[in-house]
């Protein structure tokens, strides 16, 4: 939502705060994802056909892939994939909250003032957004879709989730649950115990 007033337009937060951010997120994921040896770097080159240093660099965090190996990252890796659908369905969430409040609250304005209606707060002055406040907003849960959130709330709380579960609650395809469960056992936040058949996630530091 733009400022009513001024030049400066909302400041993007987490990952995409700055290009240190952004380098610091990607190298986060592609650890995650490959590790942290020699073989994750040639896993990076063979997937990207990225140089030995751009390779290192990227894991290093030293800067972020530029638009063309990006590009073939999001092609190629799960997690890297479900970050980028992540950043994108929790931006249009805040604009889609955004304008809900701004309808909201006009005509709440109009009849008593610049009161703000209770439970129509701007969503960045929720403590839910505060990076301080919150623990679960660092660079990689930031990039998490609803869906991928709700799946941490469930199995933190001991329930059982499985992709057809998520495809009914969210009404998606299983292919988009089944990528979801995918990026967060990728980016280091679930795990799967058990055996394929009867096995369940669980929140990796448990």
């Amino acid at each position: 939502m733009l400022p009513k007033k001024g030049r400066k337009l909302p400041a993007w937060e987490g990952a995409l705060a700055s290009r240190q951010a952004f380098a610091e997120t990607i190298a986060n994921l592609l650890r995650k994802e490959h590790g942290d040896t020699h073989r994750a770097v040639k896993q990076l080159m063979r997937l990207t056909h990225a140089s030995e240093r751009s390779a290192k660099h990227w894991m290093a965090g030293q800067h972020g892939p530029d638009t063309l190996f990006f590009l073939r990252l999001v092609a190629t890796s799960p997690v890297i994939r479900a970050f980028v659908l992540g950043i994108i369905e929790s931006q249009q969430s805040r604009l889609a909250e955004s304008s809900e409040w701004s309808r909201g609250g006009t005509s709440w304005a109009h009849e008593h003032g610049n009161e703000r209606p209770l439970g129509k707060h701007r969503p960045n002055s929720d403590p839910i957004n505060d990076l301080g406040n919150d623990p679960g907003n660092d660079p990689i849960s930031l990039g998490l879709n609803e869906r991928q959130r709700w799946v941490l709330d469930r199995v933190g709380k001991g329930h059982p989730v499985k992709a057809r579960e998520i495809a009914a609650h969210w009404q998606v395809s299983i292919k988009s649950a089944r990528r979801d469960l995918a990026g967060l056992c990728g980016c280091g936040l679930l795990r799967f115990v058990g055996a394929r058949k009867n096995g369940r996630y669980q929140l990796a530091h448990s």
